[in-house]
């Protein structure tokens, strides 16, 4: 994952990490990218984040990311599955 970061950071391209089914835990780390000590540009999560109460998914991006997205009123509409869903989301506070 190191090397993957650097050839991601040499040639300007974002890297994504699917932590769905790896995250909160499950590797040892609270993320598997945690392992590798990366940091990814874009991070989707998911099952965990309700404590598998509820269906909830979620995409996260680094500060740099989200600014170029939203510098001209931008918005990022990355449509997991249960987007928007008002129960999921106060489960998951």
């Amino acid at each position: 994952l190191l090397q993957v970061r650097k050839l991601c950071d040499e040639f300007n391209v974002l890297l994504i990490a699917d932590e769905i089914a790896t995250g909160f835990g499950r590797t040892g780390e609270l993320f598997a990218c945690d392992h590798a000590n990366i940091t990814p540009d874009i991070l989707c999560i998911g099952k965990a984040l309700t404590g598998g109460y509820m269906t909830m998914g979620a995409t996260l991006t680094t500060q740099r990311l989200s600014e170029g997205i939203s510098h001209d009123g931008g918005v990022f509409m990355h449509g997991p599955t249960f987007m928007g869903n008002p129960l999921a989301s106060s489960v998951a506070l």
